[in-house]
């Protein structure tokens, strides 16, 4: 074969392989819209995805369509119940603060505190602190905890492994809130590593809380 039939067919087969790729990508387009296209068996008709399949038509008498109307409507908001409850002096819950702020890292600042109790949070969380860090570090201290007065009642969010530490940043916060709580939630890799939060859940650390809570407990009148 000369050179320039080998260019030919070299040609050729190009022109070969493009005509078999398009008539395989029409073949694909083909297939996806009757796929998309389903049949209505009863018609024998094609029916566009979008619509919807009509809903059976349900005979029903005047007596039955005449009690449907009439039946009482059993919904209501979160609202008319609490406001319900409020007129009857009775609460759904079993003490009386109902919005909570809960702990959020880099969040739950005292801005963002007073915010939330100017629109209806009765209850704020600070945001997770180290009790090590706290307890022996006034800058760490100074930049982690701020507050007002104002921002009353307040729980002092702690991640903690130690007794003496939790108690020690306990005691340093006693005056200025209303109860100490203890991480026991946090699954982040920060936790894992530092041991505290959800990593204190496994059986051989049960021990070690008790210990964290009794000590803080005889150290600080707060609630822990």
């Amino acid at each position: 074969m000369t050179e320039a039939e080998l260019k030919a067919e070299k040609k050729r087969l190009k022109k070969e392989k493009k005509r078999q790729k398009k008539e395989k990508k029409s073949r694909k387009r083909k297939d996806r819209e009757e796929t998309d296209t389903p049949i209505d068996i009863d018609k024998g008709t094609s029916r566009p995805t979008d619509e919807p399949e009509p809903e059976p038509k349900v005979k029903r008498s005047k007596k039955e369509v005449v009690q449907v109307s009439s039946a009482p409507d059993h919904t209501a908001t979160a609202t008319d119940t609490d406001t319900e409850a409020n007129k009857n002096g009775k609460s759904k819950f079993s003490f009386p603060i109902q919005h909570i702020l809960a702990p959020m890292v880099g969040a739950s600042e005292l801005p963002f505190r007073l915010l939330c109790r100017k629109y209806g949070a009765q209850l704020c969380y600070t945001p997770m602190m180290s009790s090590a860090k706290f307890s022996s570090d006034h800058s760490y201290r100074k930049d982690e905890f701020q507050t007002i007065p104002e921002d009353r009642p307040l729980v002092c969010h702690f991640s903690a492994n130690d007794p003496e530490e939790f108690a020690k940043a306990a005691k340093l916060v006693e005056d200025k809130c209303d109860a100490i709580d203890l991480n026991l939630g946090c699954p982040q890799r920060t936790a894992y590593v530092g041991h505290f939060g959800s990593y204190l859940l496994e059986q051989k650390d049960r021990d070690l809380i008790c210990n964290i809570v009794k000590k803080a407990s005889k150290e600080v009148s707060k609630p822990i």
